[in-house]
């Protein structure tokens, strides 16, 4: 079935009510899709942990309508005030922002019908290649806590960002020790961890976005805004002619238009927890 949800959006816009900002490209396709698998209704309440820059709650305000309210948590202040700021700009009266630990969230138990989580990475928790917990798990003792008795759970995760890899193999192969910026999930650990907190009918999607840079300087200073140097920081040990030497290798890459595209695969995962 098709959505009617962008042409209702578009149509809006059209009649002059604000489009939230968000970070835009792959995280608004993929905020989208989680919200689309989790068949998220109207006058629902939904916890959105890991708010950024809006790319699911946005999503989650219009399906959950005016009967409806999305709270959404994020450890960065910053983030947190920009998005109230485009909440209160957009004039959106069913969603609102905390500067808050998840895992502190002072809400009763089984306050909300929906949770979800984007891109906020379970590896200070669960060892993927192991497929073991390293420590116990008290974000997800949080979330079942707050889901009501057979009320869903989704997330997105990564498991591949051309990107980034293209970047990690540049800075290594010029003896530079890197950080890959992101850590790989897989379905098989998520089925672990899942059905160990209660969840049944865990259901995995893999989805891939190619998205394209608009020039190569745009592409690098994005790149830049990631810590990659082990030790050291990145404009102590990426020099001037080291930085030549990747928009030189770069051109191989470009569109005719001179984009720098790049595919970003995701995992995300639906699960309903056991009454």
């Amino acid at each position: 079935m098709i959505s009617l949800i962008p042409y209702l959006v578009a149509e809006l816009h059209a009649l002059g009510v604000p489009k939230p900002k968000t970070w835009g490209g792959f995280w608004d396709i993929f905020g989208e899709r989680l919200v689309d698998l989790l068949n998220v209704q109207e006058g629902e309440r939904v916890f959105d942990i890991g708010t950024g820059g809006g790319s699911v709650l946005y999503p989650l305000t219009r399906r959950v309508g005016s009967s409806g309210q999305v709270i959404g948590v994020e450890l960065c202040d910053h983030c947190a005030k920009a998005t109230n700021a485009e909440i209160q700009r957009c004039k959106i009266s069913n969603a609102e922002v905390y500067f808050m630990d998840a895992r502190q969230a002072e809400f009763e138990d089984g306050s909300f019908d929906c949770i979800t989580a984007g891109f906020i990475g379970w590896d200070d928790y669960f060892d993927f290649q192991k497929l073991e917990y390293k420590k116990p798990d008290d974000l997800m003792e949080a979330i079942r806590r707050l889901v009501k008795p057979n009320g869903r759970f989704g997330l997105s995760t990564w498991l591949k960002q051309e990107d980034l890899d293209w970047m990690y193999d540049f800075l290594t192969s010029h003896s530079i020790e890197s950080k890959r910026n992101y850590t790989i999930e897989s379905e098989e650990g998520w089925n672990i961890i899942l059905s160990e907190h209660g969840f049944r009918t865990i259901r995995a999607l893999k989805e891939s976005v190619t998205y394209s840079y608009k020039s190569v300087d745009f592409w690098w200073k994005e790149m830049m805004d990631y810590d990659w140097v082990v030790n050291g920081e990145n404009g102590k040990v990426i020099s001037d002619s080291l930085k030549q030497e990747a928009y030189n290798a770069i051109q191989r890459c470009l569109t005719k238009e001179g984009e720098v595209p790049f595919r970003r695969d995701a995992l995300i995962v639906t699960s309903i927890l056991q009454d």
